[in-house]
């Protein structure tokens, strides 16, 4: 920001050894204006509150370079990954006071409704969905495969409001260290979206290879790609419960699993 606002533009043309002599000045007198102005002129970001944010069901694939080839994984055995990431990346959101991350129950159903049998968001109905949910960004990604060990791992944030940008975090990581990707681009994008300046954190996310009995758990809690089997899911809302309750909570709704629910 700063850097435009003091931005000079000049023009270049023959001058004589008069004139290069006022110019030399002048870039003396510019360069003094510039540090001055980088000082005077930068302006404090105001505090505007949580930013919240809807996380929608990932896609996963395979790349068609893999086709055939050992190690490759099918679709199929993939499918967890469509839910598994949502969780893990709500996971690493708890790092970030200035998230206020919409529970997967608030926005599920409308997310089915709004995918319909592709099971795929474009631009349009992920700001959509931002906005029925009441935030102010909604998170979709795909997980793809392109190497044995390796997935290319995109997360892109949509905003509600057609007025600002989309950002994407882009990586290629092993499944183990997909966590800790996501830490990173969330840390990122919040530099990005508010202008602060975000605090390193040491804490350490599981890998994604991790999440694959909660995919499957919360893939069959919502219907996502499976048969919907809501309040089956005791085990894995147990579990999370005994690694982080509050994150447990943006996963089950409090309805189906009264543990949830706030003490009276």
């Amino acid at each position: 920001m700063t850097d435009r606002m003091c931005k000079w533009d000049g023009r270049i043309g023959k001058l004589s050894a008069r004139g290069a002599l006022a110019v030399l000045a002048a870039a003396v007198l510019l360069a003094s204006a510039q540090t001055a102005c980088s000082k005077k002129t930068r302006v404090a970001v105001e505090d505007s509150g949580p930013v919240r944010v809807v996380v929608l069901p990932f896609a996963f694939a395979v790349d068609e370079g893999l086709d055939g080839k050992s190690g490759a994984m099918k679709p199929a055995d993939m499918q967890w990954m469509a839910m598994a990431a949502p969780a893990l990346l709500l996971k690493a959101s708890r790092q970030y006071p200035d998230l206020d991350m919409v529970p997967l129950p608030d926005v599920m159903p409308t997310a089915i409704a709004a995918a319909q049998a592709a099971r795929s968001f474009t631009d349009e109905s992920a700001s959509s969905l931002a906005n029925w949910v009441s935030a102010q960004w909604a998170v979709v990604g795909e997980v793809r495969q392109v190497k044995r060990n390796s997935y290319s791992v995109v997360v892109d944030f949509i905003p509600a409001k057609s007025t600002d940008v989309p950002f994407r975090h882009i990586k290629s990581r092993k499944l183990e260290n997909i966590g800790m990707s996501f830490q990173g681009g969330l840390r990122q994008w919040l530099r990005y979206t508010t202008g602060k300046r975000i605090p390193l954190t040491r804490a350490k996310q599981p890998g994604l290879d991790k999440m694959k009995p909660l995919g499957e758990a919360l893939d069959r809690e919502y219907g996502w790609l499976v048969s919907a089997e809501p309040g089956a899911a005791k085990e894995s809302v147990e579990a999370a419960m005994a690694e982080d309750e509050e994150w447990a909570k943006l996963l089950f709704s409090p309805t189906m699993y009264p543990q949830l629910a706030p003490a009276k």
